[in-house]
């Protein structure tokens, strides 16, 4: 009777072990071969921060997702790039591979806020920042969206009449497509 016992505790302790180890098997970072699990929470986007940028046929490059150049050399007057915070991620450039399109902001020396659509494209070997396109002066980015290749976007605006000075409350939507290196106005 006791030999019984304690075979059937054994088999309830493998038991439990062998489902306890089925139950955390997406826990451990590496499987029994060694290999990578996927993990699910962790997908690449890639970072425009430290990207190049054409703006109206002049480079600027980023760091930490920021540009500040002075305006006239020796003048305090400088002319400031942001990335701002609207992003979204898809493949624009039909390579199979992920690119991120961003708003860009443009300021200095003067009262406006030019607001650019910009891309980071990935290439044959690594990514790059594309030729902007300019949307509006003190406009406000509300989304960016890809479906299918196709970026939309949408902003608010003003009115034809208004000043810049006003609240811009009328909402744009444009559809752009990236092609040759560019975004085309669908």
């Amino acid at each position: 009777m006791k030999k019984d016992a304690i075979i059937a505790i054994i088999v309830v302790v493998i038991v439990v072990i062998t489902v306890s180890l089925y139950a955390t098997r997406d826990n451990y970072p590496a499987n029994i071969t060694g290999t990578q699990t996927e993990n699910k929470t962790d997908i690449f986007h890639p970072d425009p921060s430290n990207a190049t940028f054409i703006f109206d046929d002049e480079e600027i490059t980023l760091s930490a997702g920021r540009n500040e150049n002075p305006i006239v050399p020796g003048n305090a007057l400088i002319e400031e790039t942001v990335i701002m915070d609207k992003f979204a991620y898809g493949d624009i450039n039909a390579d199979g591979k992920e690119d991120t399109i961003l708003f860009l902001a443009r300021s200095g020396g003067g009262s406006g806020t030019f607001i650019y659509l910009g891309a980071y494209v990935s290439g044959s070997l690594t990514y790059k920042g594309s030729n902007t396109i300019f949307i509006g002066d003190r406009v406000a980015p509300q989304s960016i969206s890809i479906n299918k290749e196709i970026v939309t976007i949408k902003y608010l605006d003003r009115k034809d009449e208004e000043a810049f000075a006003a609240e811009p409350t009328v909402l744009v939507s444009k559809q752009f497509v990236y092609k040759n290196g560019e975004f085309q106005e669908k």
